[in-house]
């Protein structure tokens, strides 16, 4: 991360991810190995941070030409579902969640990325940060955000995989509804026709 101290908003973004990766730790979050010290402390502008490594990112899966099949998209659902449960569970909200955030390998296994726009809903206190109870409470209120985004974000990712699409982001929803029931008529009439 270069240019650490050149914009405010982004380095509380940076101080806050490095914060919450050091706390969080789950198998379906990106994991904080390390922070390299700099030579001089005095005059650095560039953080080196050591995370996992995974082989690529939801987004390049979606936009590849590579076919997931469904038990490979409901392994990746659940996983990411897992992983937001886990963030969740811990008052902490993703606000950023998206294919580009969602590391994947080749066994479906799923790893959260990017932190820089989480909150916590109790607020994140340390020698570094201080967050006042008024504060919180005005985030709060303005937000009101209990989680539900997160997990409509990941609904969204689902719709984006989902094979058959016909453009990056899905079809349709009613489109999709629409071809079911025509699926379902057609079986219907042939089970019909058995009988």
């Amino acid at each position: 991360m270069q240019g650490v101290f050149e914009d405010e908003v982004d380095c509380k973004r940076i101080l806050r991810e490095i914060h919450l990766l050091k706390q969080l730790k789950n198998a379906f979050v990106v994991e904080l190995f390390d922070v390299i010290e700099p030579k001089n402390l005095a005059t650095f502008d560039t953080i080196y941070i050591v995370l996992s490594l995974s082989e690529s990112d939801l987004k390049k899966v979606i936009k590849s030409a590579i076919y997931l099949e469904n038990k490979h998209i409901a392994t990746v659902v659940y996983n990411l579902l897992c992983g937001l449960k886990y963030l969740h569970s811990a008052n902490i909200l993703h606000r950023d969640l998206k294919p580009a955030n969602v590391l994947i390998n080749e066994d479906c296994s799923v790893q959260i990325a990017d932190f820089g726009l989480s909150r916590s809903l109790e607020g994140v206190e340390s020698q570094t940060m201080q967050i006042t109870k008024r504060l919180e409470q005005a985030q709060l209120e303005e937000e009101k955000d209990d989680g539900g985004k997160d997990v409509k974000m990941s609904g969204v990712e689902y719709a984006a995989i989902e094979p058959g699409d016909v453009s990056p982001g899905g079809m349709a929803i009613a489109q999709q509804m629409k071809e079911q029931d025509e699926k379902a008529k057609i079986e219907e009439a042939k089970r019909q026709e058995l009988m």
